[in-house]
């Protein structure tokens, strides 16, 4: 069994691997914890329920997205346009990646739980919204500053596009989930230029 000093860290990482990968009413905690290697007693040492601990990998899974895909593809050194197209470029090589250590894409793993578990569970419902709403913040920055440099209409609504953009993402990992075919990001990932009405030079 997992010493008890990482057992919450197993925990999460065991979370992060069968209910992103699964679902989160179809894992039960025997499965986490034989899934992490701790015993029944750590898990409820560190969490109080499946739920907490799902609340937890949330929050660990928001920070390593942020560190890992959001910064590195919203750089300020880089055209807005290309900020766009390449958070779907490293959502797409992050994908393909599962795929090959498990043969299935998982897709988004907010997504997942939002079509899970949104009429299910108000507190998994909220939290995930405000992941939502902290990613809008990357997209509005970027179509803000597409905007300052003419590459959009001066009259884009800035925070519908964002939406519109972040349900399209959203959208596309669906489709490319249900085909177990990351490619498909690759093929559909322009048509975010599309929607935030882009009018500069082929990219």
């Amino acid at each position: 069994m997992g010493r008890p000093s990482d057992a919450r860290k197993r925990l999460i990482e065991a979370a992060t691997e069968v209910i992103f990968a699964q679902s989160y009413t179809g894992v039960s905690v025997d499965t986490l914890c034989a899934t992490a290697g701790v015993t029944k007693s750590s898990f409820y040492h560190f969490f109080s329920s499946k739920q907490e601990l799902v609340l937890a990998t949330i929050e660990s899974h928001a920070l390593w997205f942020e560190q890992h895909v959001l910064i590195p593809s919203f750089l300020t050194n880089i055209s807005p346009q290309e900020r766009i197209l390449r958070f779907f470029c490293l959502v797409l090589e992050m994908q393909q990646a599962q795929k090959m250590i498990s043969g299935h894409m998982r897709g988004c793993p907010a997504g997942n739980l939002t079509l899970e578990m949104s009429t299910q569970d108000e507190v998994i419902r909220e939290r995930i919204e405000r992941l939502f709403q902290e990613w809008l913040q990357y997209f509005e920055l970027a179509l803000r500053a597409a905007q300052e440099q003419g590459s959009v209409p001066a009259t884009l609504d800035i925070a519908t596009t964002a939406q519109t953009l972040l349900a399209y993402f959203e959208g596309v990992m669906l489709l490319a989930k249900g085909r177990n075919d990351p490619t498909v990001i690759r093929t559909l990932y322009t048509g975010a230029l599309a929607l935030m009405h882009y009018q500069g030079p082929d990219l």
